[in-house]
């Protein structure tokens, strides 16, 4: 009979914690990166898909080199990632400001479709990425 409970408990327990990682993930808890280590990632040649979220117009005025755009909208949809490969780590980066809030927000709807290792450029973010002279383009 104590090992029938141990073991409802252990379940019980061990689905608390994936609901509880999920949501953190849901609610904007995904990892930051800094401007420096994603250039570093970059330098050393490591696969890393890097994700503008900004509107369309912001993106083609210049954005991080070799970065795609998915603007930012309430209910990413799977047309918009069928093509993005998931055995690469994502950064998403936006000029939210010290929360960034879209770009974490896009992290996290990668997370709930599958993703599972996704990343937010933290602040200063695209500000700071320009400001150190690291390699933009335009389209």
């Amino acid at each position: 009979m104590k090992t029938k409970i141990f073991c409802i408990s252990g379940t019980i327990l061990l689905v608390w914690f994936i609901v509880v990682d999920i949501n953190a993930a849901a609610q904007g808890n995904v990892p930051r990166i800094s401007i420096q280590d994603l250039k570093k990632m970059m330098d050393a040649g490591k696969p890393v898909t890097i994700i503008d979220v900004q509107p369309k117009d912001v993106y083609k005025a210049g954005h991080i080199k070799g970065a795609i755009s998915i603007p930012w909208k309430s209910q990413i949809a799977l047309e918009d990632v069928f093509n993005l490969p998931t055995e690469k780590p994502v950064v998403t980066y936006c000029d939210c400001g010290p929360g960034e809030a879209d770009s974490s927000d896009v992290a996290s709807q990668l997370f709930q479709m599958g993703f599972d290792d996704e990343k937010v450029l933290g602040d200063p973010s695209i500000k700071g990425w320009k400001a150190a002279g690291y390699p933009m383009e335009k389209e």
